[in-house]
């Protein structure tokens, strides 16, 4: 896809991606995989060092060694890596869901394309999310009654968090919950902060049926708290790209495994 037709987000997040693929690339070969100038290949990657996406190398980078577990990318980064992969995950698990159920959908962006998923299929649904993209992709929904818990928004981001929404969803039964994570390496779901955590804790213990939403990339990166054990999932719903090894593991621990392919076309 050339230059021109790509956002500044979802440019680099696809140099993000490649560079996660192969683990280090030369800016000469970043601007030609992504049809862009040299010039601009070389501005994104300053970029994403400085955001600490990556470590700046003669030519070209390389991804950040440092370990840094409490680390989260801007969300319109956030928004365009393995765009394809959460769009796909997100049709699929919106599909799970039945006409008359109570659903809790996490602040995510993987959830999010689920959220758009449902407003096609025109479903009797209560929906409880704490993310505001949610709520407003659900809030003309007629047959959707839609519950937005209280809680602070988190800063530099569309999600709610605290004391308040935590002991609200703690009332609640839903028959299914939707949850994105940050990390699932070592298959240890996992979030940057305590207090996400404990958001998606919450929905856990409250939902009848957990689906985790994650692509393949999540396996590869640690994060600072862990929210609960894997066994605690019922479906691991992930794209096709995610590696044998880590397919078998998971599917000697939790129930279901679901592998979703991706239209990865430009």
């Amino acid at each position: 896809m050339p230059e021109a037709s790509l956002i500044p987000a979802a440019r680099r997040a696809r140099a993000l991606e490649l560079i996660q693929r192969d683990g280090a690339i030369s800016i000469q070969r970043l601007a030609n995989e992504i049809g862009m100038s040299i010039s601009t290949a070389r501005r994104d990657v300053d970029y994403l060092s400085a955001a600490g996406f990556l470590e700046r190398s003669h030519g070209g980078a390389a991804l950040s060694m440092r370990s840094r577990t409490t680390f989260e990318p801007a969300t319109d980064i956030a928004d365009q890596v393995a765009r394809a992969e959460k769009i796909a995950i997100g049709r699929y698990a919106a599909s799970l869901i039945e006409d008359g159920q109570s659903v809790f959908l996490d602040s995510s962006t993987t959830v999010l394309e689920a959220a758009k998923s449902l407003v096609e299929r025109d479903l009797n649904l209560t929906a409880v999310t704490n993310d505001l993209r949610i709520a407003i992709a659900l809030k003309d929904l007629q047959k959707v009654q839609l519950i937005v818990p209280g809680g602070q928004v988190r800063g530099g981001s569309f999600t709610l968090v605290g004391a308040p929404a935590e002991a609200m969803i703690r009332t609640l039964q839903a028959d299914i919950a939707l949850i994105g994570i940050h990390s699932l390496a070592n298959l240890r779901p996992s979030e940057t902060s305590i207090e996400v955590a404990n958001i998606k804790r919450a929905w856990i213990e409250a939902a009848n049926r957990v689906l985790l939403l994650l692509d393949s990339s999540k396996f590869n990166h640690s994060a600072f708290c862990e929210i609960c054990p894997i066994e605690r999932i019922d479906e691991v719903i992930c794209d096709d790209g995610l590696d044998a090894e880590n397919r078998k593991r998971l599917e000697q621990l939790v129930a279901k495994v679901t592998l979703v392919p991706a239209d990865r076309r430009p």
